[in-house]
């Protein structure tokens, strides 16, 4: 040890002398901020988005501003890229929280946000922060960039711009390091450390069960659980041309060989079971290396709209319409208007020929109404968005087999549910429970999963009156406070 102690001067010196790295890429220069604890990272460059053939035709710029002035989008006007960074807890599916940043042109002041968002200003740290009623941090970068920590933490936020006051170069995981590097042009770019995120066990006692495995013969099961739980991380990125490209890769620490027949349809399999499958993905045709598999396909921007909401936060308010003002009318129109697009875009859905695994959607939708802000906005307008949104979310409860009752809806919150009925199951070791009976001496797997199926399937379909029923009430909802506001300020909402 102390040979490397007295080494390590010199090795300094020699790596001074190296030639300088490549260019910096877009993302450089904020990676650094990102905590080291991170296993997810987005990557969002807007300007490249908006520059391409199929934005300027769709008209995405002009759209995205829209959004951002109704309060419905995270992105102002002036944003070229966007950072998200997040701790997910894999074996449940549970963030924590995430770190936002964004590069734009101007950042107002503490003062001036805090009064943008109806929020309090203060000191963390010794760093300026805005405590928002949005449940959400903003602070500013050096760039200049707009930072936000959602949902609001204090001591997590003081880590963090603790970190961020030392922070020389990025100290993220080397997978999600390399996804970096290699985002490109991508517009979009995910990437998941996986890493010894899968119990090799539990996976094997799953993959028994699971319908694309049991439809094969001869499956080495022991041996595709090991398989599966090598996987090291996932990566997304989307290109945008006239159209959008989207590639899927997924990365192991075995080699794929054995698996190549049935390594796509699991993949299929486990989004599906997450509710996050996309239309047309069962069509991407597989591409393997030694130890990876890539799909590729195209993607409607529909879709790719959908996938950012995944990861939305809450963003930067808009200026507001009055000063001093309580509450005004035109903020209030903007606020249902952006409350009257979640719901039209979640409407679609109905249609799904997979409506019961569209749980994931709702509650985002849900998740997407609670993110708008509410400053200038009438309370009755607020009301009304908040009991919708809690009746989407008891969509997506009932969706996933929870029962709801119509009477007690707005006593109730739908926040992380599950069913009531039994457990999900899917590959990556989440929701095993002791209904699982595993002899690993060769007795193979007891389960009464496909009982539990049945019950959960039977269950949403019975449901299926009572969401309409809930459907039906927030349309009624939204209706009767445009009424009252129509009345109160003599114009149209």
């Amino acid at each position: 040890m102390s040979r490397l102690l007295r080494a390590a001067p010199m090795v300094a010196l020699l790596l001074s002398t190296l030639p300088a790295a490549s260019a910096a890429g877009p993302y450089d220069d904020l990676l650094k901020y990102i905590p080291p604890q991170a296993n997810t990272l987005v990557l969002v460059n807007v300007k490249a988005a908006y520059d391409s053939p199929l934005a300027k035709a769709e008209k995405w710029s002009a759209n995205t501003y829209q959004r951002y002035k109704s309060g419905i989008g995270f992105l102002p006007p002036d944003a070229k890229q966007i950072v998200i960074a997040s701790q997910v807890n894999l074996s449940n599916m549970t963030r924590d929280h995430q770190i936002n940043l964004v590069r734009v042109s101007t950042f107002p002041t503490i003062k001036s946000l805090a009064d943008r968002e109806g929020g309090s200003a203060d000191s963390i740290a010794g760093q300026g922060v805005v405590l928002s009623p949005r449940n959400v941090y903003f602070t500013s970068l050096s760039g200049p960039a707009v930072a936000s920590i959602y949902p609001a933490d204090r001591q997590i936020t003081a880590r963090w711009i603790r970190h961020t006051l030392k922070a020389k170069s990025a100290s993220i995981d080397s997978y999600l390091q390399k996804a970096a590097d290699g985002a490109g042009d991508s517009v979009l770019t995910i990437a998941v450390d996986l890493k010894e995120s899968i119990d090799p066990n539990l996976m094997t006692k799953a993959l028994a069960i699971s319908p694309v495995v049991v439809k094969q013969k001869g499956v080495d099961i022991p041996r595709l659980g090991k398989f599966v739980a090598s996987v090291t991380g996932l990566t997304m990125t989307a290109k945008v041309s006239q159209g959008i490209t989207a590639t899927i890769r997924l990365d192991f620490a075995y080699e794929i060989t054995a698996h190549k027949k049935i390594a796509r349809d699991l993949f299929l399999e486990l989004l599906d079971d997450q509710g996050v499958a996309l239309p047309g993905m069962d069509k991407w045709e597989p591409t393997f290396t030694a130890n990876s598999m890539t799909l590729s396909g195209p993607l409607p921007t529909s879709d790719l709209r959908r996938i950012l909401s995944l990861f939305s936060f809450p963003g930067l308010s808009p200026e507001p319409d009055g000063k001093g003002e309580k509450f005004t009318g035109p903020s209030t129109q903007r606020y249902l208007a952006a409350v009257d697009a979640v719901l039209t875009g979640i409407s679609g859905k109905k249609d799904s020929p997979d409506y019961g695994k569209t749980a994931t959607w709702y509650e985002k939708a849900a998740g997407q109404i609670e993110q708008l802000s509410r400053r200038y906005v009438d309370p009755i307008a607020v009301d009304a968005a908040s009991r919708s949104a809690k009746r989407l979310r008891a969509i997506g409860a009932s969706l996933r087999g929870v029962p709801v009752d119509l009477k007690v809806l707005d006593n109730q919150a739908y926040y992380n549910s599950s069913s009531s009925v039994g457990v999900s199951f899917n590959l990556w070791g989440r929701g095993l429970r002791p209904m699982l009976n595993y002899n690993p001496n060769g007795g193979g797997v007891d389960t009464n999963y496909p009982e539990i199926q049945a019950a959960m399937a039977k269950s949403i379909a019975d449901s299926a009156k009572t969401r309409f029923e809930i459907s039906t009430e927030v349309s009624s909802i939204i209706a009767t406070a445009k009424q009252k506001l129509s009345d109160k300020y003599m114009m149209p909402f």
